[in-house]
């Protein structure tokens, strides 16, 4: 709870005190006078700029509770406006606060009107307030405030009767349902040897205005809550249960006061009106009486006071942050000197291990350019083992072919092309893929097969189709880019002329022999 100046302001006498770290100090107090209005501006300007709250005792109040239909935003504050407007055209002192809704099938909303119907009574002390510039945060009825004793002695009653003597007389608070309905004040002179009779025949005659005005009936149980702050009310309960057998009636003592609400006996006593300020200072009611025009000052107090708990709130995390990024930087040169350290210990270490090396009978550059040469011929050598893996699988898969002779080359030329037809015959490829982009002076893998058919019994046609399978097994190789027949055991060419007998022929009937050529596709 923020710091706070609270004024209670009577027509005998005005009482200050501060509000400060959720204790109330000792309350001033001052007579209703040019002296001590005076004194009063006096104590504040030696006071703090703190916000003011101001609670009103006085005989000029007026309480109206009144149901008004249900409604929402503008046109709620229109229609409150309209009914305060009605009700006090003499003051702009005044204030409504929703009590609940009905039961009925309507379900009204039911508010409290009250009002400060003498504005004289605290124009003079406020001028002095606003003056200094200091920032009127409320002004509100006593009653009002004193209606938040109940909910600290979280009382249940439905009819609830508050009475406490105050400077300015007796003070009677109506509460229904804990909701504050009227409060009216007796001037009744305490000092009397009947002051005790008096106070309890005002009570009874309380409860017969409360059923003239139909606040409650004659029937209805009454608790009536005794509020003696000094102990000067013992025996008033037992007076009224005399006189009135349907009335509860509790006295709350100083011991009780002191240990419920948490106040100090010397600030207690220091005035009348101190226990009020105190709940004041605790909490400040809803039924707000000051007008905009006053509050103003307050609302830009809030608004400075936001600022600067924003501005707190931004250098406060601003102050994180760098915090932050100087751990950082400090965690970061921390590892660059451990890494700066660790790699000084190797070049130290690399340097005691190389002394122990022979002389290198070269020079490290010339080593780095062989390695360099090397990796290049390792690039361009080829071998034939995928050569091999290829022929190796078409045999397997074509058990009729045997192959004679492997010959494989890695080179710009192609293979001889005197083998390509023996004599007597020409070459007829049996397969040829689609043509395979060569570069011109490019190098490219190859090889020549020779092999025959076994067993061989004389079918020609036979032989030429294992052959032509054989082909077909090595071009569909994924790595293959061509074949050719070059040699087949029949020339089956149709624009040959016959010649020879078959003798010859049947010499050679035993072999089918065929030689191919493959070549692999380029490396990319």
């Amino acid at each position: 709870m923020a710091d706070k100046h609270l004024v209670s302001i009577s027509a005998l006498q005005i009482s200050a005190a501060r509000w400060q770290g959720g204790r109330l100090g000792p309350c001033t107090v001052f007579e209703n006078n040019e002296a001590g209005l005076a004194a009063f501006k006096d104590h504040l300007e030696q006071s703090s700029r703190l916000p003011v709250h101001i609670m009103v005792d006085a005989v000029e109040e007026d309480y109206r509770f009144e149901s008004l239909p249900h409604s929402f935003g503008s046109d709620r504050n229109e229609m409150i406006a309209r009914k305060l407007k009605q009700h006090y055209r003499s003051t702009q002192y005044c204030s409504a606060r929703m009590q609940g809704r009905d039961t009925g099938k309507r379900r009204d909303d039911r508010y409290l009107f009250c009002a400060l119907t003498n504005p004289e009574l605290i124009n003079t002390w406020l001028q002095v307030v606003t003056a200094l510039e200091l920032p009127v945060a409320g002004i509100y009825l006593l009653p009002t405030v004193s209606a938040m004793l109940v909910d600290k002695l979280k009382s249940k009653q439905t009819n609830l009767l508050v009475v406490s003597v105050h400077g300015a007389g007796l003070r009677l608070s109506f509460l229904r349902e804990q909701q504050l309905r009227i409060s009216r004040l007796a001037r009744i002179d305490g000092n009397a040897g009947e002051a005790i009779k008096n106070y309890a025949e005002e009570i009874s005659n309380t409860r017969l205005y409360l059923h003239a005005l139909r606040v409650m009936t004659l029937d209805e149980h009454l608790s009536v809550l005794v509020v003696d702050r000094n102990d000067t009310l013992g025996g008033l309960e037992q007076t009224i249960a005399r006189d009135n057998p349907n009335i509860e009636c509790r006295r709350l003592g100083k011991a009780e006061i002191l240990s419920s609400l948490s106040i100090t006996s010397p600030v207690m006593e220091s005035s009348s009106d101190a226990l009020y300020l105190h709940l004041l200072g605790l909490r400040a009611p809803d039924n707000n009486l000051a007008p905009a025009n006053v509050t103003l000052g307050y609302r830009q107090h809030q608004i400075r006071r936001g600022i600067y708990a924003l501005s707190a709130v931004t250098a406060l995390a601003a102050a994180a942050w760098c915090a932050l990024s100087a751990y950082q930087i400090f965690d970061s040169r921390i590892e660059t000197e451990n890494a700066r350290r660790q790699t000084a210990e190797l070049q130290a270490k690399y340097q005691e291990a190389t002394r122990q090396f022979p002389a290198a009978p070269t020079t490290a550059e010339n080593l780095r350019r062989a390695v360099e040469v090397s990796q290049k011929i390792g690039a361009t050598t080829r071998t034939p083992d995928i050569m091999m893996d290829l022929v190796s699988q078409s045999l397997e898969r074509n058990p009729a072919i045997v192959m004679k002779s492997f010959e494989w080359k890695y080179d710009t030329a192609e293979f001889a092309t005197a083998r390509e037809a023996s004599p007597g015959q020409s070459s007829a490829p049996a397969f040829v893929p689609p043509p395979v982009s060569q570069g011109g002076g490019k190098r490219k893998e190859g090889a020549l097969i020779e092999g025959e058919v076994r067993p061989f019994r004389g079918d020609y046609r036979a032989a030429i189709d294992s052959i032509n399978r054989f082909a077909d097994s090595l071009a569909q190789q994924p790595n293959v880019g061509e074949v050719k027949v070059i040699k087949l055991p029949l020339n089956i060419s149709p624009g040959l002329t016959l010649s020879g007998n078959t003798t010859d022929s049947r010499d050679q009937s035993d072999r089918a022999e065929f030689v191919l050529v493959v070549y692999m596709k380029p490396a990319v």
